[in-house]
């Protein structure tokens, strides 16, 4: 009979110290470990992005073959006495930022990193600016929605939409809730609609250089009309996708067949529409000049033919 009435006495003790985790609020940030910062080195901590495709190299320069760094890694990058980053040049004006990862000193690209990215305020209330990143740290100050930011270090990778996000607002440097902010730089009225709720009131006129393609695109149904691939005539149906390159989102892909029979596929993914469509906000551009970035290529069977044929024209 003791030996039950301290078993439960034990499991309320436990429901306690929960109990009051949760009172104090529950931190899902990963905190910094004194380890990750070398001595003699200030640091801002961040993440590998979710759009890199081959992040870090070597000192030397070389790409890093045995286990490289992926997506989502956490990096370290030390700064110099002024707060900057320490850069390395890599080529004719092209830079890396030194950086620790995983113990071992690196150059990254800070194209690769989740601090290239800015986003936005959400919600209808104000955003706290808190001194520290942790809910019983001091509020500095309240910021209004749809306010632009750029990262300037982040406790989680920006895609888990936990944590929290360092940010500079009217002279003062603070932390705001990961889950406060938006997903990129555009205006909050976008934010989280699908694509083609997005495009539905426009009409865009696009055109694809390299491939001399353009057609116009009614949003409502994705209606292809106007479709030519230089002087020849095409017609095209749609289908909705995700995005073959940059970071993981939705993208349409509208499949062109033209009057000699060629046949071609043009992605469109919604950062293309949506970068526009900001444009058109800032007055920029005017309704009629909606000309989103477009991707077109010979469809993958009609390659194969080209180069089976080129193959029998060689024989």
């Amino acid at each position: 009979m003791k030996v039950s009435n301290r078993i439960c006495l034990f499991q309320k003790f436990v429901i306690l110290l929960f109990s009051l985790f949760l009172l104090n609020g529950t931190d899902l940030s990963r905190k910094k470990e004194p380890s990750d910062c070398p001595k003699n080195f200030t640091c801002l901590t961040t993440f590998i992005s979710p759009s890199a495709i081959m992040p870090g190299l070597d000192l030397d320069l070389s790409f890093i073959k045995v286990n490289p760094p992926i997506p989502l890694d956490k990096v370290v990058l030390p700064t110099d006495k002024y707060g900057k980053f320490i850069e390395v040049k890599i080529d004719k004006n092209v830079y890396h930022y030194k950086a620790f990862w995983k113990g071992k000193e690196i150059l990254v690209s800070r194209f690769d990193l989740d601090i290239s990215k800015s986003l936005r305020t959400l919600g209808n209330n104000s955003v706290p600016l808190y001194t520290d990143f942790s809910p019983s740290a001091s509020i500095t100050t309240t910021i209004p929605k749809n306010i632009v930011f750029d990262v300037m270090e982040n406790t989680n990778p920006l895609t888990e939409n936990v944590g929290y996000v360092k940010v500079k607002y009217n002279d003062q440097v603070g932390w705001v809730n990961r889950n406060s902010l938006s997903d990129d730089e555009y205006d909050i009225r976008y934010y989280k609609k699908s694509l083609q709720e997005l495009v539905s009131p426009y009409v865009f006129y696009v055109k694809d250089n390299d491939l001399k393609a353009e057609f116009k695109i009614f949003g409502k149904g994705f209606l292809v009309t106007e479709c030519k691939v230089g002087d020849v005539d095409c017609t095209a149906t749609y289908q909705m996708g995700e995005s073959s390159f940059g970071m993981p989102q939705e993208a349409v892909y509208f499949n062109l067949r033209t009057s000699d029979d060629k046949k071609y596929v043009c992605e469109m993914r919604r950062v293309d529409f949506v970068g526009e469509l900001q444009r058109l906000i800032d007055e920029i551009i005017t309704e009629g000049e909606l000309d989103p970035f477009i991707n077109c290529n010979l469809k993958e069977e009609a390659e194969e033919q080209v180069e089976s044929e080129e193959s029998i024209d060689s024989e």
